[in-house]
């Protein structure tokens, strides 16, 4: 049997519907039956996405945890502040199930994650 993440890899990143955002609503409506608001952000600068992701109301329906389950968020930075958003899966020991502009939507393990420059993660659960 394989795991229902599996059906996303290697879907394509767009910028105009499939970017890392819209990408998690998605999977948190299909997959958890979550909907999560889209917000506009114009610039595609990091520290502009982070600002969006910080100040975004839908923000404080996610209380911060330290062991991730199945469906959680996890905001992602190369430094301090978080530019990035997949969902953690409980596969293989656990991973992230992200979509990157290149790729597309990928499966990583933390190891992996670290190696690619996405050294601080931050997991968060919906309440």
């Amino acid at each position: 049997m394989t795991h229902w993440a599996f059906d996303y890899i290697g879907t394509p990143w767009t910028r105009d519907g499939n970017d890392c955002w819209q990408f998690f609503r998605r999977v948190q409506a299909e997959r958890f039956g979550r909907i999560v608001p889209a917000f506009d952000v114009v610039s595609h600068q990091a520290i502009v996405c982070a600002r969006a992701v910080a100040e975004n109301p839908e923000r404080a329906n996610w209380v911060a945890v330290d062991v991730p389950q199945e469906g959680d968020a996890v905001l992602m930075a190369h430094a301090r502040h978080p530019s990035h958003i997949g969902l953690w899966i409980d596969v293989d020991s656990g991973g992230v199930l992200h979509c990157l502009n290149g790729p597309g939507v990928v499966f990583q393990k933390v190891k992996q994650l670290k190696a690619s420059s996405w050294g601080h993660l931050e997991f968060y659960r919906h309440v």
